[in-house]
């Protein structure tokens, strides 16, 4: 925060647009004005502002200080563009920027987007976004992303929100024995700015857990309404405002993915600390995962560190072992879980989570184990924030 009580705002923006931003910016604090990248970094040093707000009309070279923002200097940033394309909003994420806001965009949007940031909804001990994604059907992932849910909520005593992202077939809800009559769609349909009570209206609850889910449509035609040609406002990413409302609110926010790489699973990609890429011990599935890996690693360019391979079945005897499947996706693996199939199935067909069904079967144990490791790596990582603190 800056030293001064009250905050300070940067404002890059053009003569002509400038006014109108500044005085939209203003009640937030003191307002800074550049005409230039350079006096950006200028007034960084000097007046060590809470956020920077930059505009963006095509030029990479914003993208580039953005980047130097978060990286070298500490601030945080937001992108006002001109281009409302899917592309454009993703580079200036993949920049460091904390929000992005397309032209034209209302006064109370800007306002409420600023909001967020400079009055801290964005803590730094904030929930943590776990993607669970693979690229082949039928490889355990939603039965995986259920029963972690699970886990963290129910053992761990974490509150958890579980997002079916599978938008045209997705089960999460089935998987829970519930039958929604609200969905992800009606969080969509509604107007102006999302907060979490419009989000926390739709969720739905299970006897057998403390898991509160966010359904998938109920019908494959009502996808379009979050991410396709039916959505209500075409430039918004709601699937983006949804999980940035939810891990305001939740230690953990679990997200289960359709088998794409379309714009909703892009951005569940984009805003996870964690993504859990599911795979099995057979040749299809690991060759789709080997290219999904790539376009992971290489075109959409996530660390290392970001991707956990999950090999799910890994013990069902078919001649290949961890490390020969380590050395086909030039990856760790990072969690093995069992092949269980009469668990697993006799759960979906009950409505209950394995987990609670048959808690200490091979396969929960193995899931309680990857719900640990994720609680302790957070842990761990809170400790080392508050160490660099002092």
């Amino acid at each position: 925060m800056s030293t001064e009580q009250q905050p300070a705002l940067v404002l890059l923006a053009p003569g002509g647009r400038r006014p109108e931003l500044r005085e939209a910016l203003r009640e937030f604090g003191r307002v800074f004005e550049a005409d230039r990248p350079e006096r950006v970094r200028q007034l960084v040093r000097q007046e060590h502002p809470d956020l920077v707000v930059l505009y963006m009309d095509g030029s990479d070279e914003i993208l580039a200080l953005c980047a130097e923002l978060d990286q070298a200097l500490g601030t945080k940033a937001v992108v006002i563009g001109t281009d409302a394309n899917f592309a454009t909003m993703r580079a200036a994420m993949q920049a460091g920027a904390r929000d992005y806001l397309a032209e034209p965009i209302a006064t109370e949007e800007l306002q409420a987007a600023i909001a967020r940031l400079v009055q801290g909804e964005r803590r730094a001990h904030r929930g943590r976004v776990v993607t669970v994604f693979g690229t082949k059907g039928g490889v355990g992932k939603s039965t995986l992303a259920a029963n972690l849910a699970v886990v963290l909520a129910d053992r761990q005593r974490q509150r958890v929100a579980l997002v079916d992202l599978d938008l045209e077939f997705g089960c999460a809800a089935t998987l829970f024995g519930a039958r929604p009559s609200l969905t992800i769609v009606d969080v969509c349909r509604r107007s102006g700015a999302l907060n979490l009570s419009m989000v926390e209206e739709v969720l739905t609850r299970s006897t057998h857990s403390s898991v509160e889910i966010l359904a998938a449509p109920t019908t494959p035609d009502l996808a379009a309404f979050v991410d396709g040609e039916g959505k209500r406002e075409p430039d918004r990413n709601y699937v983006q405002e949804i999980l940035r409302v939810l891990r305001s609110s939740y230690d953990w926010v679990i997200v289960d993915t359709a088998v794409d790489f379309g714009e909703a699973v892009i951005t569940a990609l984009d805003e996870a600390e964690r993504v859990l890429f599911v795979t099995t011990p057979d040749v299809p599935a690991l060759q789709n995962s080997a290219k999904g890996l790539d376009i992971l690693l290489e075109r959409l360019g996530y660390p290392q560190e970001k991707l956990q391979v999950v090999l799910n079945r890994g013990n069902a005897g078919i001649g290949l072992n961890g490390d020969e499947i380590a050395k086909v996706l030039d990856h760790p693996i990072q969690f093995h879980l069992p092949s269980d199939g009469d668990v697993a199935v006799r759960a979906a067909n009950l409505g209950v989570p394995l987990v609670r069904l048959r808690g200490r079967s091979a396969l929960a144990r193995a899931i309680a184990k990857v719900g640990a490791s994720l609680v302790e790596t957070r842990d761990r990582s809170h400790r080392v924030s508050a160490l660099g603190a002092k």
